[in-house]
């Protein structure tokens, strides 16, 4: 069994992203068990009121010392996902969107191809 302490502080960091606080009792985890964290952090914030997150978008900066080791793609691909079982909205919206007609360079652009296509 690998030492607990070489592994990332996955629950931790991502915990303290939407909480702002660090949670003890998360240990380290090789990759994150999203579902297992939610269903954590609710646990916490049912057994005390005052311990909860925003419902609202509002991610804290995790320190550096719990990003040790953690990939910057798959942490914010997890925290989304934790972000979505929590119920907290992305209130900043899509960069995507489709209330209006392309205009003409955005519909030149995706009618592009790769040569190799």
């Amino acid at each position: 069994m690998p030492d607990e302490t070489t592994e990332p502080a996955w629950h931790q960091a991502l915990a303290y992203a939407v909480t702002g606080r660090r949670v003890d009792g998360l240990g380290r985890q090789r990759q994150p068990d999203v579902a297992a964290l939610a269903r954590q952090l609710e646990q916490s914030a049912t057994a005390d009121p005052s311990w909860t997150w925003s419902t609202e978008l509002g991610d804290h900066l995790v320190p550096a010392e719990l990003m040790e080791g953690i990939g910057a793609a798959q942490f914010w691909a997890a925290l989304a996902d934790l972000r979505r079982r929590l119920g907290i909205a992305d209130l900043g919206g899509s960069a995507v969107t489709t209330d209006r007609a392309l205009n003409p360079d955005e519909t030149r652009l995706s009618s592009e191809r790769p040569p190799h296509h």
